[in-house]
């Protein structure tokens, strides 16, 4: 029977181990040069993240302020220029039975015995509210 022989069961040499120190802070100077240049990328890594973020908000942005150009043109149009005469015509809506109260006046409110459905022009003739 042969006995496994490996490279673990021999001792290091000596030159070996006294570069090994050396070895490890060879890697430690790597690793730091490289968390350095991780740290000098991280502003413009935030940056970019910020900039698509910041994106659609833009975006966003840009087609409200256009579409408040557009109000604002159809408002000016719709506005009347110097001198020009606009008629106004009255609401065709029925008037609410609680606007005809408070429009109505109150002698003729008194008279009308404050019934909301009753016009607000008077007759010509009196009117018992109590009949109708």
């Amino acid at each position: 029977m042969q006995a496994k022989w490996s490279v673990e069961d021999e001792p290091l040499p000596q030159w070996l181990e006294e570069l090994e120190p050396q070895a490890t802070d060879i890697r430690r100077d790597l690793e730091l040069e490289e968390l350095q240049t991780l740290l000098e990328e991280l502003p413009g890594i935030f940056e970019r993240k910020f900039e698509q973020r910041l994106q659609p908000v833009l975006n966003q942005q840009q087609l409200l302020l256009a579409e408040n150009e557009r109000l604002r043109a159809q408002v000016e149009r719709l506005l009347p220029q110097p001198g020009e005469v606009r008629l106004r015509f009255p609401d065709k809506r029925p008037p609410s039975p609680a606007r005809s109260l408070v429009a109505m006046p109150p002698l003729l409110r008194l008279i009308r015995g404050g019934r909301s459905d009753v016009g607000l022009l008077p007759t010509g003739e009196w009117e018992d509210p109590t009949h109708r």
